[in-house]
């Protein structure tokens, strides 16, 4: 009778040379990281590493592989967040964020910014509730649930900073317990903007509704709310369950690879390319983007007409000598197929 081979375990050391590592790596992809950021990100490698070997957060990943493929992947999409949300006060929400790529390392390098991380399995939500605590993370707030459920998750959030290790409840509703054993103690983390409020209306992010300030919000509603996801799903899936939720002013970043333009034809008519960053990879052969998504401007005919819209669009496809290229794909992205390898 055959035995089966023990699982291996991952690695949970985090080494000198990991660090110099990650440093050496930041500065050829030129990734601004401040001394106090870096040793956070550090910190919360080691942590990370930790839970793995016991919850298998990342499958068996060395730290090479954890740099790598995880936190350079994520912190290179710094400079382009920079430049295209310089208002630090508008919140971002990494939906699907997993173990909190990019989410966590987003809100280490921009303490200012509000950062909802919003994640559905238990384990991972469990993991970033004792990493905003042991970061100290007073700007991120962990939505323990699915992007559909935004409405409900954000009104069950806890205004506030923690008072205690017991104090709120997280996201999804349910309470701290003093018989909590450090998994989960981090229920909810403040999230403030420069006027103190804590925690933000989405009524008033909507694309139907008025940029006023909703009665009854805690959050002006005036600011937009962004999106960003990575490894989560197809482009257009993605645009279709951010864009309820996504004012004129809103933004929807997708951390993307090679099929960036295949997937691209899967945009919903109500979404539009507004333009494609390029990201720095360390190795030049691998392709990453970041694809931002906006609302059309006439969105709201478009949601309204939209079954009119479908058929003249098929009479179009059908006319002769109707082009094949999407309406709404930008001219940054080639059509030409690209180089299908993933960074690694």
């Amino acid at each position: 009778m055959k035995h089966k081979a023990p699982a291996q375990r991952a690695d949970t050391r985090w080494t000198d040379a990991d660090t110099q590592h990650l440093r050496d790596s930041l500065d050829t992809l030129s990734v601004p990281l401040d001394e106090r950021a870096f040793g956070l990100v550090v910190r919360w490698a080691t942590l990370l590493k930790q839970w793995n070997r016991t919850f298998n957060l990342l499958g068996n990943s060395n730290s090479a592989e954890l740099i790598d493929e995880h936190l350079l992947d994520s912190l290179v999409v710094l400079p382009a967040l920079q430049k295209l949300l310089p208002n630090t006060r508008e919140p971002l929400f990494d939906i699907g964020t997993g173990a909190g790529f990019p989410g966590i390392l987003l809100a280490i390098a921009q303490p200012e910014r509000p950062i909802y991380l919003v994640e559905p399995v238990g384990k991972k939500v469990a993991f970033l509730r004792q990493s905003v605590l042991t970061l100290g993370l007073t700007n991120a707030t962990v939505l323990a649930g699915k992007i559909e459920e935004l409405d409900a998750l954000l009104s069950h959030s806890s205004p506030g900073p923690l008072s205690g290790m017991n104090r709120g409840r997280n996201a999804a509703g349910s309470k701290g317990s003093s018989g909590d054993t450090g998994v989960g103690i981090a229920d909810s983390a403040n999230v403030t903007d420069d006027t103190g409020d804590d925690t933000c209306d989405m009524a008033g992010a909507r694309s139907t509704a008025s940029p006023a300030r909703q009665s009854g919000s805690t959050c002006d509603a005036s600011l937009p709310r962004h999106f960003i996801c990575r490894a989560f799903t197809a482009l257009g899936h993605f645009a279709e369950l951010c864009q309820p939720y996504m004012s004129e002013r809103s933004l929807a970043l997708a951390m993307k690879a090679a099929r960036l333009p295949q997937e691209q034809e899967g945009l919903p008519a109500t979404i539009t390319m507004a333009a494609v960053e390029t990201l720095p990879t360390r190795d030049g052969r691998i392709q990453r983007y970041l694809a931002v998504l906006k609302l059309r401007h006439d969105a709201n005919r478009i949601t309204q007409a939209g079954a009119d819209d479908a058929t003249a669009g098929d009479r179009y496809a059908s006319s002769p000598g109707a082009s094949n290229t999407p309406s709404n794909q930008h001219p940054l992205i080639s059509s030409a197929e690209p180089d299908r390898r993933r960074f690694s």
